[in-house]
C-alpha cells in the first residue's frame, strides 16, 4: 500500500531568517527534544516541507532531536479504501486484524516517505518503521469505557518500556531517528500506538530537555470555540484550576494529564504548537508562550 502525501503551493521562507538562538546565549549542543508531527502534518506538502527545514536547523545547532510522526488521517483514508469504517472510542482506534494491517503498510510508508524526505535536505535521518528497530515494548491494551459500556480496542498497544540504549546509541552517532506509532509485543506482534502517548513515552524516557507537539490547533484554549482564548503557560498548579472550571475539558483534558505526567517524570518543558502557522518549530523552540502553550512544573520558589 502506497500513501501519496499531498501537494499544497506556498511561498518558502529564507529559512536563514530565523535561527534558534540559545537562551542567555547558552549553547544548544546537547540538548535533547522530541519532536511530534501530527498527521495533518506529515500530509501537507509545504507545512512538512518547512518543518523538515525548521528540525534540521536545530539539528545544525547541535540539538539531538528525535521525531515522532503521526499519521491517523492517512490511516483513515486507507480504512475508508478497504471498505471499512473509521471506529474510536476515547479518542482510540478500534483496530481488528484488518485494520491494523492497513495501519502498519500506511505508517511504514509514510514513514520511509518521511525518512527520504529529511535525507534530500541534507539530514542523517533513520527511519525505526522495521521490527528490528522499534523502541516501543508494548502489550495489549485492555478494555475501555465510554457511557459505561465496555470496550475492547483490538491490537491496540500500551507502551510498557522503552529502548533507550537503541535509541540513545542512534543519536550518540548523530542519527536523526524518525519513529511512527508503532509498537512490537514480546512476541514480535504489531500493535497500534497512540503516536501523542508514543512521543510522550520516548521523551520521559530519556528525559528529554524539551518535547513539542506539532498540532493542528493554536494550543489549549480556555474556550474552544474562541481561539484567541489561548492559554500562553500551563503549571500544574494552573491546569489543575483549568480543569476544575471546565476550561479544559474533552479531548484536550487526557493530552493535558499526559503532558503533566511527562513534566513530573523529567520532562524539561511541553509546548504545544499549531504547526500551520510559518516556521512554528523554530518560533516555538525560542518563544513556546508567543505562539502557542507551554508547559512546565512550578517556577521555583527561590
Amino acid at each position: 500500500m502506497s500513501y501519496t502525501l499531498l501537494k499544497q503551493s506556498k511561498p518558502k521562507m529564507n529559512i536563514e531568517q530565523l535561527s534558534p538562538p540559545a537562551e542567555d546565549g547558552e549553547s544548544l549542543s546537547g540538548q535533547v527534544v522530541v519532536v511530534k508531527f501530527g498527521g495533518s502534518a506529515v500530509l501537507n506538502e509545504h507545512v512538512l516541507d518547512t518543518l523538515i527545514d525548521d528540525t534540521l536547523s536545530l539539528v545544525k545547532q547541535g540539538v539531538k532531536v528525535i521525531v515522532v510522526h503521526g499519521g491517523g488521517t492517512a490511516v483513515n483514508d486507507a480504512v475508508a479504501a478497504a471498505g471499512k469504517k473509521t471506529e474510536k472510542v476515547n479518542g482510540l482506534r478500534v483496530t481488528d486484524s484488518e485494520t491494523l494491517a492497513i495501519a502498519v503498510a500506511t505508517f511504514v510508508d509514510l514513514n520511509e516517505k518521511l525518512t527520504e524526505k529529511f535525507r534530500a535536505k541534507g539530514g542523517c535521518a533513520l527511519g525505526f518503521s522495521s521490527k528490528s528497530a522499534n523502541p516501543f515494548l508494548t502489550e495489549k491494551m485492555g478494555p475501555v469505557y465510554k457511557d459505561e459500556k465496555r470496550f475492547d480496542l483490538g491490537w491496540v498497544g500500551e507502551i510498557i518500556s522503552i529502548d533507550t540504549r537503541l535509541l540513545e546509541s542512534w543519536l550518540y552517532a548523530d542519527w536523526l531517528p524518525i519513529i511512527p506509532p508503532l509498537g512490537l509485543d514480546n512476541e514480535g506482534h504489531y500493535y497500534n500506538i497512540n503516536a501523542d502517548h508514543a512521543a510522550l513515552a520516548i521523551a520521559s524516557a530519556l528525559q528529554s530537555d524539551a518535547l513539542f507537539f506539532l498540532t493542528d490547533v493554536p494550543g489549549v484554549l480556555s474556550s474552544v470555540s474562541d481561539p484567541t482564548s489561548r492559554i500562553k503557560h500551563l503549571t500544574p498548579s494552573a491546569a489543575e484550576s483549568y480543569i476544575k472550571s471546565g476550561a479544559i475539558s474533552g479531548g484536550m483534558l487526557p493530552k493535558i494529564k499526559s503532558c503533566l505526567a511527562g513534566i513530573k517524570n523529567g520532562v524539561g518543558k511541553i509546548a504545544i504548537l499549531n504547526s500551520f502557522e510559518d516556521h512554528s518549530l523554530l518560533n516555538g523552540f525560542n518563544a513556546p508562550e508567543e505562539i502557542g502553550t507551554l508547559i512546565t512544573g512550578e517556577p521555583s520558589s527561590d
